[in-house]
């Protein structure tokens, strides 16, 4: 039986849909919060476990009678690496023969505010014997309207970048690629995967992709992190809010997404969707 942790979230579920189109009977199990979070996914056969990355018997629970684990990785940064290293854990102890993990792109690197609990969640996996699959992800490319703020209306669009280009991926097609692992794990034992797409791009270029998309012009202006975090202070933003949008942009600055592989493509076996595709669908 294989194991998906956050089964209710996007990537989760997306993952639980694309293994179940693959294998209607796949032996599947949830990993949820609660019985309410799990009802579509029980709805669909996926049989329910409830636990919590930072309770640590409730993993224990949950791991039980599972072959492979996917372990998504918490979308809680505090504490983050400690709520992995009970997953982790849990496995080693139940005696479950695979962990696939949701790191990521160049995660070693640490080039992203982000990278630092991804490091050490691979090492920790590693360091725990379990045969093991990392897939490391780019961010995604359904991210992009939050990146652009109001760019669209007013025709302006101020970001840190440094003027270094990002990767991004469809949220979708990397769940793809995940069931295609999980449906074969024994083929991925022990590899690490770089997922992006198969360009990236500097954001005056996607600038112009979205000017050309809409029939707009939108001008794009690099801007320093100090003066990017004022003005969201300015505008009133949550704190919390504020705090990842200046780790996306540190990442940005960083080039920590300046990286472009073709792992996405050889575990999708097509190319995986250019960004100006995605604009073009996210525009009209």
């Amino acid at each position: 039986m294989t194991l998906i942790t956050g089964a209710n979230g996007e990537l989760g579920s997306q993952t639980i849909d694309f293994l179940l189109e693959k294998n209607p009977d796949a032996d599947i199990a949830g990993l949820v919060r609660s019985e309410e979070k799990g009802a579509e996914l029980k709805e669909k056969g996926v049989e329910i476990r409830i636990g919590d990355y930072t309770d640590y018997p409730s993993i224990e629970k949950a791991v039980q009678g599972i072959y492979t684990v996917l372990l998504i990785s918490s979308s809680t940064l505090e504490g983050r690496t400690r709520q992995h290293k009970n997953v982790i854990d849990a496995a080693k102890e139940a005696g479950v023969e695979q962990i696939f993990y949701t790191s990521i792109v160049e995660a070693d690197k640490e080039l992203s505010p982000l990278s630092t609990d991804h490091a050490a969640t691979e090492k920790l996996i590693k360091d725990s014997g379990i045969p093991y699959t990392i897939y490391r992800h780019t961010f995604y490319m359904e991210f992009l309207p939050l990146f652009l703020g109001n760019a669209l209306e007013t025709g302006q669009w101020a970001f840190p970048s440094d003027g270094k280009a990002i990767n991004l991926a469809l949220r979708s097609e990397m769940a793809e690629a995940l069931a295609n692992g999980l449906a074969a794990p024994q083929k991925h034992k022990n590899n690490s995967y770089e997922i992006t797409s198969g360009q990236a791009y500097t954001l005056n270029e996607i600038a112009e992709m979205l000017s050309e998309a809409s029939g707009k012009e939108i001008t794009y202006t690099d801007v320093s992190i100090s003066d990017f975090e004022q003005t969201l202070e300015e505008i009133g933003l949550p704190e919390e809010q504020i705090a990842m949008s200046v780790m996306t942009a540190t990442t940005f600055v960083n080039g920590a997404l300046d990286f472009t592989y073709d792992d996405m493509e050889q575990l999708l076996g097509r190319k995986p969707t250019g960004l100006d595709t995605y604009i073009e669908k996210f525009v009209a």
